[in-house]
């Protein structure tokens, strides 16, 4: 298998290259692009805010960054003035804040005509996305149904020369979003997976729950433009941190502020399904505010969870969003514990339980800056498709303190640096990250984008190395995307003199049929001593 794997790959790498490297574009069109910033996710929706989405439709692919190369990750499905909705493709994970690009196709002036003024109201979704403003409504005034969702069949194997190894998985999602259905005041969404593993079927007859995933159910009900209710499991965007309720949430606005009242059970901790024992309630108030140089927007939450009838928790939860001072990106949130049980004997008190800062400052269009404080607590993944080098990087990398800087000295060579620490009371020892990378966008000949990466980190039970270099590039432009990627990672392990050293091998390829049909493939073959293993995922997904 690793001599096939050897042969395979560099007459996968000489075919990559020898796609011609220049594209035919109409002279009249010109491609920019335009950062936005991922600010509110539920299921595999991923909701992103621009400063406007102009140029932006509905099938078109938004890219993250990786070490300044543009790799796609999400697709359009619904957009308003400043935000989109959309699902991501691939196995790309997202934090609140990450930065999104999107290319813009401009095109030449035309005569804007009342048609063209009606085709460019949508529906607004930013409303629900935690950075929303109190942009104006739709100029709409009936209810017309607008009906979107996905069908996404996926499998993932693993595969090695250690039999016990091998894993296949396969994974089915469904979601959509139906506004005012049959024109009607009525609205709903959903987003479920199903996904079992190959030869194991009797885990899901023991317990639906551990092949079922049903991260959104919900129908809401508009009273009017500023009342409306919701029924169902929906996370709500104004208060996020709290994640899925199962229950009712009612919210009422008056232009600038807003309240709502909660009431329900939380997920299953253990497989995220109904658990009736988790009563929860709660109320919260808040403001949306817009500038001329952005908005501004916070809320406050008050909340008080029950296991089985006890008290579990009770507590504070706030959360601000901030670009009133041009190219400024404030973001905090922070949780006030009002409740404990010491010596056996309930107490009404008020600690600090989490607690989250970040800054992102543009400072031209050559540099920006990014700074965060993060005391959260450590996401749980009830589905994760990370390898072991991947998991530990981001556990690593995830909490703390952290500074990172892009720079741009010249067009297409981007370099930046990030930078960590973290020290918790049952560390040993800090926890120190350093990454740095560089990246020329336009390789001559090939046309392509290289990057070169490093990855240095301290933790309290070892040390790591990451080297890596990818080199991708966009081979037929808004129809097939492939990157190759290499990366040698060194772990010495604190606690003994074992070591850990791997070769790993990436190959990632996408194409989009249509704006409703899209494939990807990724596979990452990793080398170490006398063993080696294998990973391929493969994605199709179909939009209605």
């Amino acid at each position: 298998m690793i001599n096939g794997v050897r042969i395979i790959l560099p007459l996968i790498f000489v075919l990559f290259l020898s796609f011609g490297s220049n594209t035919h574009v109409h002279a009249q069109e010109k491609n920019t692009t335009t950062q936005g910033a991922v600010s509110y996710i539920t299921g595999q929706n991923i909701y992103v805010k621009f400063e406007n989405t102009e140029g932006i439709e509905n099938g078109d692919t938004i890219f993250i960054n990786k070490n300044e190369v543009l790799i796609p990750a999400l697709v359009v499905q619904h957009h308003s003035t400043i935000s989109c909705l959309c699902n991501p493709v691939g196995v790309n994970s997202f934090q609140i804040g990450d930065i999104t690009v999107a290319k813009i196709k401009s095109k030449p002036k035309t005569e804007v005509t009342e048609i063209q003024i009606d085709n460019q109201i949508e529906k607004d979704v930013s409303e629900q996305v935690i950075t929303s403003t109190s942009e104006k409504k739709s100029l709409r005034t009936t209810n017309m149904q607008d009906v979107a969702g996905t069908l996404s069949i996926s499998s993932y194997s693993n595969f090695s020369n250690t039999e016990s190894d091998n894993l296949h998985r396969f994974r089915y999602t469904f979601s959509m979003d139906a506004q005012n259905i049959s024109d009607s005041k009525l609205s709903a969404e959903t987003y479920i997976s199903f996904s079992h593993k190959l030869n194991q079927w009797d885990l899901v007859r023991e317990d639906l729950n551990n092949a079922l995933k049903i991260y959104s159910l919900a129908v809401k009900y508009d009273f009017n433009n500023t009342t409306s209710l919701y029924v169902g499991r929906k996370i709500n965007s104004k208060i996020a941190n709290i994640g899925a309720v199962d229950g009712i949430q009612f919210q009422k606005d008056w232009n600038r502020l807003f309240v709502g009242v909660v009431g329900g059970t939380r997920p299953d901790f253990q497989n995220y399904g109904f658990n009736s024992k988790l009563l929860e309630y709660g109320a919260y108030i808040g403001q949306n505010q817009k500038f001329d140089n952005g908005f501004v927007q916070s809320s406050l939450a008050f909340f008080e969870q029950r296991n089985d009838g006890n008290i579990d928790r009770r507590f504070l939860y706030f959360q601000h969003s901030n670009s009133f001072i041009k190219n400024v990106n404030i973001f905090s949130s922070f949780e006030l514990d009002l409740y404990k049980i010491e010596n056996g004997q309930p107490q009404n008190t008020v600690s600090l339980t989490s607690l989250y800062l970040s800054l992102n400052y543009r400072i031209s269009r050559r540099l920006s800056l990014f700074g965060s404080y993060d005391n959260r607590k450590n996401v749980i993944y009830y589905e994760t498709f990370k390898s072991y080098t991947d998991a530990i990087l981001q556990q690593a990398s995830r909490q703390g303190l952290r500074f990172r800087i892009n720079y741009r000295p010249v067009n297409l060579l981007n370099i930046g640096v990030n930078a960590g620490t973290r020290f918790m009371k049952n560390d040993t020892r800090k926890t120190n990250t350093l990454n740095g990378y560089a990246t020329y966008s336009k390789v001559p000949l090939i046309n392509s984008s290289l990057s070169l990466s490093t990855n240095l980190m301290q933790t309290s039970y070892l040390n790591g190395q990451v080297y890596g270099v990818r080199l991708s590039k966009d081979i037929l432009k808004g129809k097939i995307y492939g990157s190759l990627n290499y990366r040698w990672v060194k772990f010495d392990y604190a606690s003994s003199v074992s070591q850990l050293k791997q070769n790993i091998g990436e190959i990632d390829f996408s194409y989009q049929f249509s704006k409703k049909l899209y494939l990807s493939l990724n596979y990452e073959a990793t080398f170490q001593k006398n063993e080696h293993f294998n990973r391929l995922y493969l994605n199709l997904r179909v939009k209605f």
